[in-house]
């Protein structure tokens, strides 16, 4: 029996570089106008699939933005798979189709000198399921809100807090930074329901990472954990646990110029087996995720994201494909 697990639809939106050979022989103004512009909007931009766990793929995490930057970022993602909003479903031959709305807000500040981001995500979604359960096929649909999160990020070194008028002389080489994602149960929920667009308990995803500019490359390497809460009005009123799920990933940027740039990903997670009413249940996972992004500046503070994602599933977990695209406005700093 093949088991899915998801959290919640929810997709996130992030990017950036910021190239330091910009000399000032074009213009010191000019040229800082520039860098600003690409490191600032493509600098928290990126979107991930329908899954909401330590696997996420966000390039450009780890880039820095000049501070009093505000961020507003909207899109939409389609995925198809056995995607479900819970990591124990007893369901065979599972498929679902998922359509996602998100909205993002994002401000940088300094936090004791240190460049940082806040950020808020909401999501929305609308979704189809099919699969086996106990030998009798079953559909469900649900349209609705989905768990929200708010995160911060903190980049440790490498990343000095600069605002907007300092930021042309920035040069990036080794960044190494951290954030924390707590998703919180706000998503509807039905206990009668095995599939519900929440989650009906908190998670948090904390992280630890560095990224390396190489020429017109950019490298970062993640280290990811998801850490569950109790839910106690499982499905039967029953209590669902599990351990924790922890994840490596990578991504590889090439940036062409100020604002377009492409980002190959990947993660793989291990763990996250769960338990019903004390119950253990063999349903560790051990799953893949890869992606492609591709980033385009429309206007100084305008952007579009395009990104491909699918999972596959060596013992258990989500394994889908998800198209995205987003779109993102910033102001200040």
């Amino acid at each position: 029996m093949r088991k899915t697990a998801t959290n919640e639809v929810r997709s996130n939106l992030k990017t950036g570089d910021g190239d330091g050979k910009w000399t000032t022989k074009n213009g010191g103004c000019a040229v800082k106008r520039r860098l600003f512009r690409w490191a600032v909007l493509f600098g928290t931009f990126a979107i991930a699939g329908p899954v909401a766990t330590a696997q996420e793929l966000e390039p450009r995490r780890y880039s820095n933005v000049p501070v009093g930057v505000n961020f507003v970022a909207f899109g939409y993602a389609y995925s198809q798979g056995n995607i479900f909003f819970d990591p124990n479903l007893p369901i065979e031959d599972a498929d679902a189709k998922i359509h996602a709305a998100f909205a993002r807000y994002i401000r940088t500040f300094s936090l004791f000198g240190l460049s940082s981001k806040i950020k808020l995500d909401l999501p929305w979604a609308s979704g189809h399921w099919e699969g086996t359960v106990d030998g009798v096929f079953r559909t469900r649909s649900a349209t609705g809100v989905g768990d929200a999160r708010i995160g911060i990020e903190t980049l440790f070194s490498g990343a000095p807090a600069l605002r907007k008028s300092e930021f042309g002389t920035y040069s990036q080489r080794t960044i190494f930074g951290a954030s924390l994602d707590v998703i919180m149960p706000t998503g509807e929920y039905d206990p009668s329901r095995l599939v519900n667009l929440g989650g009906n308990r908190w998670i948090l995803n904390p992280e630890i990472g560095f990224s390396h500019k190489f020429e017109k490359w950019v490298m970062e390497v993640g280290l990811a954990g998801g850490i569950f809460g109790d839910n106690t009005d499982y499905f039967g009123g029953s209590t669902l646990e599990q351990d924790p799920l922890y994840a490596v990933k990578a991504s590889f940027i090439r940036a062409f110029r100020p604002g377009l740039w492409l980002a190959i990903s990947v993660a793989y997670g291990d763990g996250g087996t769960t338990t019903v009413d004390g119950i253990g249940k063999e349903d560790r996972q051990s799953n893949t995720r890869a992606g492609v992004t591709f980033s385009y500046l429309i206007r100084p503070n305008q952007g579009l994201l395009v990104s491909l994602l699918s999972g596959y599933t060596f013992r258990a977990g989500p394994d889908f494909d998800t198209i995205a695209v987003g779109y993102q406005y910033s102001w200040g700093g």
